[in-house]
């Protein structure tokens, strides 16, 4: 399980995101496009729309590389992110 902040795409923390010393890694979160019924978009913001695109790129990664561990992975994950300095709140 990995802690998962929405950011804008300003790169700065959503003012509604939890990010606090547990928060590892962050996602576009904010006014991220989506599907809904009869063929439309929509735009939405959340830590819900952030996870999928961590989520995401772990599959990616995963995919090239299945030999790796869950903990591989996300150490992958963790040291290719752009560090946005001091973690935590």
């Amino acid at each position: 399980v990995m802690s998962v902040a929405a950011v804008g795409s300003n790169e700065n923390i959503a003012s509604f995101s939890t990010y606090n010393s547990q928060t590892e890694i962050a996602g576009p979160g904010v006014s991220v496009k989506s599907t809904i019924p009869d063929n439309r978009y929509t735009s939405y913001s959340g830590t819900s729309m952030a996870t999928p695109h961590v989520a995401g790129v772990a599959a990616l990664v995963w995919s090239h590389f299945p030999t790796c561990t869950n903990y591989q992975i996300r150490n992958v994950l963790i040291k290719t992110a752009k560090d946005k300095g001091t973690s935590g709140c």
